[in-house]
């Protein structure tokens, strides 16, 4: 990490999981205009943010047990990878995804594809079957994971939001403007009305240059 990227999020402990789910945090990079893709939704989101931001993003995955993300996400960024130690999942629904890719090739044991139980898938490959409050039961009880990383794209970050499974949100705001009525933001999904509003208290504020690192805590009510 640089010395820079080091002043940002220097405390990255978390509170303990909940009983029956990882403790759950989303971290993307967003344009001023809320856009988190810089061209078509199938092309790589890497020139969005900065080096610092790369640099935050490997410090986020470190603190993480497990990392999460969408087919589409992992069909943009053919080279994706991530530190071996980590459990990586990716969810679809059409099971269209590269199985020769490094994500799952690396650690070919550590790998999850939560899809439809009709979706075909090689062997040696672990499922999950696309409910989400039953997956993070089983993350939490099966493998043991404590904290998760999700990383977009923005379809996969609604689904969870919608079902409140969401603890923290990570936002590096980058200094670009995309536009685009259509161009995918940080959640996309159906909107929440007015009364279901979800609320969140800002713990941390950083600026590197002309981005800014902003960290969210959901306030929930009972």
């Amino acid at each position: 990490m640089s010395s820079e990227a080091g002043s940002i999020y220097k405390d990255l402990s978390f509170p303990p999981a909940h009983p029956h789910r990882p403790y759950t945090f989303i971290n993307m990079v967003a344009t001023i205009d809320g856009k988190t893709v810089s061209g078509s939704r199938d092309e790589p989101v890497g020139d969005i943010g900065s080096n610092v931001d790369h640099s935050v993003m490997r410090a986020l995955q470190q603190a993480s047990n497990a990392i999460l993300i969408g087919a589409g996400a992992l069909r943009s960024t053919p080279g994706l990878w991530y530190p071996e130690d980590k459990l990586r999942i990716v969810a679809t629904t059409s099971g269209n995804v590269d199985f020769a890719s490094r994500f799952f090739t690396d650690a070919p044991g550590k790998a999850i594809v939560i899809c439809p139980s009709s979706v075909e898938l090689p062997d040696g490959i672990n499922r999950l079957d696309n409910e989400w409050h039953h997956v993070v039961k089983q993350l939490k009880q099966r493998w043991q994971v404590e904290r998760l990383l999700v990383e977009g794209g923005s379809e996969l970050n609604a689904q969870l939001l919608e079902r409140d499974l969401i603890d923290e949100l990570f936002l590096t705001l980058a200094p670009k403007v995309k536009l685009g009525r259509d161009v995918p933001t940080y959640a996309g999904g159906n909107p929440l009305d007015r009364g279901s509003i979800q609320n969140y208290n800002l713990v941390e504020a950083h600026q590197a240059g002309d981005e800014m690192f902003l960290r969210y805590k959901r306030i929930f009510e009972f």
